[in-house]
Formats: structure tokens, sequence, C-alpha cells
């Protein structure tokens, strides 16, 4: 009996089983394919998942070969600007704000850290048969077909597994077999593209006019961005009647690479697909003792790169709240809260990268035109924004968005603060010792939830003094932060029993 299973090693399924792991749970881990997946989908992440990567240790690989872009820009046919949005800023969690990568960089990493954890168990080269939800634990059914010999491995026989779970985190992909089965269905917002890709590797430096974003050409809709420091994506939109057949023909590639001034001397095609752009999501992330997690749970277009950063945000609420539960702090309740966090997160970003799809991809000229004229006098549309946060979070400005972590040095020991201090919940004081206003039954919830309560500017020295200006500019002399990194609340010290009660409130139900 395992404490959870993850189905799928795709990103959101290795940081959801190393998350898990971390916390001491017991975790198998589920993949049909037999071997890594070495090729790129996913190219962007932000600040937020590459804090998630810090907890895991999986950033110092990952980090030497991504990129944090200046600026990702849009421009139109003529080549005049529309919109530019500076990916080179400081993001809240310690990192830039935004890096483009070659995805198995991040899996490698990932992969090898669950190799290493005694508490994850793998199973590759197994195809889900089954998932049979019961009242006090899943059943998992999987087969591994007999496989011969080969320069990735020696011959292995047919075989069959049942894995029982007290729950499952099904991330198995926008194909979901496992939302199938529960008959979950999806709901369509109604977008839907064909856009060839093309993958590649330098074999050179290649210099392009527009070097991170995208031609919003009405001609053929373009999108150009590097894939960290030696891979490049290239992305166009079908036409009326081209057909994805028609399109995966290299010959093609090669056609629209040489119209950016680009050949076989400067570029190798590692990977040519043509994708479906769309934007659908479950009516239901979980049924019973299963939950859904990244494409399995939603898919949105690629345009603000936010589908797989989405996903690792699944994994990250999923994790801490199943140990809680695991672990008997909390009831089965608190799960409830999964799906009425993130799916405004979720919609959010997904009605923003719909909005950003359509303005790429006009292919009216006159359209087009309208468009242009409207970005060029400030009369463009306001695009949406993405919400706090609701849910496990007061009601109060501050709340529900993402922490700081920022350098601190605690004795020797200097470096950002999941680094030094750990991850988890923390009770973080720039004036005092947290710990000095609380009473013993307040102590005992922290320290089961395993939080870290921190005064900086006692004992952990705040380096940069960044978290004495950012709880001063909130007015606060303390913040209450989530394993998630999400801000639970904040005020002065004399509140801060008060806040801890309503933590507890939300936690022990």
């Amino acid at each position: 009996m395992h404490d959870v299973v993850v189905l799928g090693a795709g990103p959101v399924g290795l940081v959801a089983a190393g998350l898990l792991g971390r916390l001491g749970r017991d975790v198998a881990l589920v993949e049909r394919h037999p071997n890594l997946y070495n090729l790129p989908r996913a190219g962007h992440v932000d600040h937020e998942v590459v804090r998630t990567l810090q907890l895991l240790d999986c950033t110092d690989t990952f980090l030497k070969d991504a990129i944090a872009c200046e600026t990702y820009t849009m421009r139109n046919g003529k080549g005049e600007l529309l919109a530019e949005f500076p990916w080179a800023s400081e993001g809240i969690s310690g990192y830039p704000s935004d890096f483009m990568m070659y995805q198995p960089t991040m899996e490698d990493p990932l992969h090898s850290q669950l190799c290493d954890d005694p508490t994850v168990s793998l199973y590759r080269g197994f195809e889900i048969e089954n998932v049979v939800p019961g009242d006090d634990f899943v059943e998992v059914h999987a087969t591994s077909p007999a496989a011969e010999a080969d320069e990735f491995g020696p011959a292995r026989a047919a075989e069959s597994i049942v894995l029982r779970a007290r729950y499952v985190i099904a991330a198995d992909g926008g194909r979901s077999q496992t939302r199938e089965q529960l008959g979950i269905e999806r709901y369509d917002l109604g977008y839907s593209e064909e856009w060839l890709n093309a993958d590649c590797r330098r074999k050179r430096p290649v210099h392009l006019e527009l070097d991170t974003g995208q031609w919003c050409d009405p001609e053929r809709p373009t999108t150009v961005l590097p894939l960290g420091h030696r891979h490049r994506r290239f992305e166009w939109r079908l036409l009326p009647g081209e057909t994805a057949e028609q399109m995966s023909d290299p010959a093609v590639a090669w056609e629209l690479l040489a119209r950016l001034g680009l050949t076989a001397d400067d570029l190798s095609i590692v990977r040519q697909h043509v994708w479906n752009f769309e934007a659908k999501i479950a009516s239901q992330w979980s049924r019973g003792r299963v939950f859904l997690a990244g494409d399995a749970a939603h898919t949105m277009p690629p345009f603000q790169g936010q589908g797989m950063c989405s996903g690792i945000r699944d994994a990250n609420n999923l994790a801490w709240k199943l140990d809680l539960v695991l672990r008997g702090v909390s009831s089965p309740a608190l799960l409830d809260t999964y799906q009425s966090e993130r799916e405004p997160n979720l919609l959010a970003w997904t009605h923003l990268s719909i909005e950003t799809g359509k303005v790429t991809s006009v292919l009216d000229p006159e359209l087009a035109a309208a468009r242009d004229e409207a970005f060029r006098t400030g009369n463009a549309p306001a695009m949406p924004t993405i919400p706090p946060l609701t849910g496990i979070a007061r009601s109060q400005p501050g709340a529900g968005e993402l922490s700081l972590q920022a350098l601190v040095r605690r004795g020797c020991t200097e470096g950002l603060f999941d680094d030094v201090i750990g991850g988890g919940f923390t009770v973080v004081s720039t004036v005092a010792d947290p710990a000095s206003m609380l009473d013993p039954q307040q102590l005992a919830f922290l320290s089961s939830i395993g939080a870290h309560l921190v005064h900086v500017g006692g004992d952990v020295v705040d380096v940069e003094g960044k978290y004495a200006a950012h709880l001063a500019a909130q007015g606060w002399e303390v913040v209450v932060t989530r394993p998630d990194f999400y801000v639970f609340g904040g005020g002065s010290l004399a509140e801060l029993p008060g806040i801890i009660n309503e933590l507890r409130g939300h936690i022990e139900v």
C-alpha cells in the first residue's frame, strides 16, 4: 500500500513525486515510456517554477543551459513593435522573471533525484490498464509488454502489476486515459488552431532580427524562441487549406526556416510536429481519491508559456495537502480546496493565453491593420489579469500573492531563503522572534505542520535588506507563508496569534 501513486513521468508527475518523496511519503511513479522522453515540449518556465525546482535540488544543471530572456516581443508583418514584455525583471522568488529552456535539461535532474530517493518506486514501460477507485484506497492495474534486447536495455518478459495507494495523482497528459476512465468531461473554451513546430539544435551562433517573440504577420504568424543556449524553437500557424500531413514534411520546415535566413549549416531539426493549440478544462479535477493534474486537468494555448507551469503549480498545491492528510493533521476535506484554489489562477492564465493568441494569429489583412492601429494609438483592449489565490488565505491585501525569497545568512551559511531555512510553512518576522508571541498550543500546531519560525534581522541576517523593505511596504511585521510559496497572511506581531488561529482553522478541518 503506497501513500500515493503518480501516473505519468512528465514534468508534472516528476515534480509531484519529488515533492511527496521529499516529505517522506511512499510514492510509486508509473510511466508508459521505458526510458526518458528526451525531446522538448514546453519551452518556458517562470520564477515560481524555478523555486519549486530549487526545493528539489534540481536548479544547478537546469540553470546552466536555461536563458533568462531580456524581453518577449510582438511585432507586426512590417516589423513595427506591438507589445514588449520585460522578462528580465527580477521575480519575487529570487530569480529572473522568466526563462527559456530545453525541457530535457529540467527532466533529467528531476528523474535522477527520484532514482536516488528511497521513498519513490519507479515503474517505467508500464501502460495503465485500469484505475479502480475504492472507499479506502485506489487500485492501479498496469502492464509492461515483452521486449527484445536493444541498445536501451536487456530483453524482458511481459509483466503485469497491481499497485494500491491511498491516493492517485493522474498526470497522464491531455489525452488522459484516467480522466476518460473516470468519465470526467472537459469543457471547451472555443480555441483551436494548428501550428507547425520545429525544434532545432544550433550548429553555430544564430542572429535573428527577432530573437524571442512573435511575428504577428497575417501572411504567416510565426513564433521564434530560444530553448536554452543550444536549441531554438520555430512555430508557424497553418494557413487555410494546409494539412498536418503536408506540413510534417521536413522540406516545408526548411523552406520556412529559409525565409528567416537559416539553413542546414545553422541548425539541425530535432523534432518537427503539428500541434493543435486548444483550451479545454476538466469539469472535475478529482473523483474520490484520484486527482487530475497538469494537461490531464487543463490545456491552454502556449502563447504565455504557462501550460507546464500551471501543472507544476497543481503538483505543488496537492503535495503539501496530501502530506497533511496522510499524516492525520488534516481531514480529507482539505483536499476539496485543490480545484477551488487552482482553477481561478488556471482560468486567468488560459484566457490571457487565448487573448495573446488572438493578437498573434490574425490572418485577415484588414483585421491585422486595425489591430496594429489599436496598438499604435494605445487603444488595444486590456489583457486579463492574474488574481491572487483565494481559499487557504486571509482576506486582506497581500494574501494569496507569492512570497518573497531573497538572500539570508544564518551562521556561516548564506544563500536563498529556502536553501538556508528549508521549505514548508514559514512564519517570518523582521522585528522579533515570532515564537515569543505564541502560546504552547499555537507552537504545537506549527510544529505539527513542520513550520519554520524565523526572525530575519535577528539570528537570520537579511543580507540585502529585502525582507525589511518588503514587509514594511505591506505595513507588516510578520508574514505567514504556505509550502507552495503563497502568502497566507501578515500583520503586526500583536496580530500573529490571531493569524495562526485562522490558519489552524483552515488546516485542522
